[in-house]
Parts: structure tokens; sequence; C-alpha cells
């Protein structure tokens, strides 16, 4: 459990920092926006695979529901972290990014495992969604 713990130190220590004033750019508020995909999805990920030599790996629901559970759950506290550090915000927006991507990296894990091997489809949808929700994050101004 030592890489899910330095993930979340990590994304901890990231969301501590005060944002440097930047000029705004879609571009930017894009690659922002699809990081939390990524992190949550490496979080999630991370939570999956260190479950996968432990007795819970014969429990494959609870395993791939429980990664997804702690990420999103963490994206929570970090969302809440994020209201009390000077020039962040919580952002609803950005949860859901969060949980989507972890999801999203459970749903692969399970194809690439072959625990779910038809999980392809619901990762495609899942990817399409992320992408939605980026945009809508994006260019709503969230």
């Amino acid at each position: 459990m030592l890489l899910p713990v330095a993930a979340m130190a990590t994304l901890w220590w990231l969301s501590s920092r005060e944002p440097e004033p930047r000029p705004e750019s879609t571009a930017r508020a894009l690659f922002y926006n699809s990081m939390h995909v990524v992190a949550y999805g490496c979080l999630a990920g991370s939570v999956w695979l260190a479950w996968t030599r432990a007795q819970v790996a014969s429990h494959h629901a609870f395993r791939s529901r429980g990664a997804w559970l702690i990420a999103t759950l963490y994206g929570v506290v970090d969302e809440l972290h994020q209201s009390y550090v000077p020039g962040r915000v919580c952002s609803a927006a950005d949860l859901a990014s969060d949980a989507i991507g972890a999801a999203l990296a459970v749903v692969l894990l399970r194809g690439i495992s072959g625990v779910a091997p038809k999980s392809g489809s619901v990762a495609g949808i899942l990817f399409v969604v992320a992408i939605l929700s980026i945009g809508a994050a994006t260019f709503a101004g969230w």
C-alpha cells in the first residue's frame, strides 16, 4: 500500500501550493482539468494493484469498487482541503473528473487482467464521459 499512500501525499502536496498567477488560456485549462482524470486514475489503479496480491483479490468486485471509492473519497477530501488554500477552490467539476478518472482506471485494469474481459465498451464510454467532463469544466469556467 506504499504506492497509493505516496500518490495521496503527492496530490495533497500539489493541492496545498498556491497557484502562480498566470494568464488564463484554454490550453492550460484543458491540461489542468485533464490531469484530474489522470491523477485519480493513477490513485485508483495503484490501490487496485496493491490489492491484487492481498486476500481481497479473490473478491474482484470489492477490489474494484473499493479502489474507486478510496480514490473518489480522497478526491472529496482533497477538494475540501483546497477550499482552505489561497487561490484554490472546491470544485464539483474537479471531483467529477476525479471520480471518472478513477472509474476509467479500474475498468481498464479489470479488462487487462481478464477479470472483466468485455469491459472495453464500458472503458470507451468512460473515456468519452471523461473527455466531455474535461471540456465542460474548461469551457464552462468551473
